[in-house]
């Protein structure tokens, strides 16, 4: 092998290593940078903005799983309760 394959396969090696995607789900986890497609948003801006503003909550419909140790977080949306909250007449909905 040449010097160039061999980069071209440790940079495909280590990027498949330390991009820690989680699998597409309709009802499970799924990554912040694709839930909002699932859950109806226009845009990751319009679904955060919901966060910010309290109605996807964090630790019940937007968790943090970072890696023990880690100091940059890891979000994700739990799509269930994320839908079931969406769901909810605005009335009808508690804060934390």
């Amino acid at each position: 092998m040449h010097r160039e394959e061999i980069k071209a396969l440790i940079r495909e090696v280590l990027a498949e290593v330390f991009s820690e995607k989680l699998p597409v789900s309709d009802d499970g986890l799924q990554d912040t940078r694709t839930a909002w497609k699932t859950l109806g948003y226009p845009s990751y801006d319009a679904m955060y903005k919901d966060v910010r503003a309290g109605l996807l909550r964090e630790g019940k419909e937007v968790l943090d799983r970072r890696k023990p140790g880690a100091k940059i977080a890891r979000w994700v949306v739990d799509i269930a309760a994320a839908k079931a909250r969406l769901a909810q007449p605005p009335d009808q909905r508690r804060s934390i």
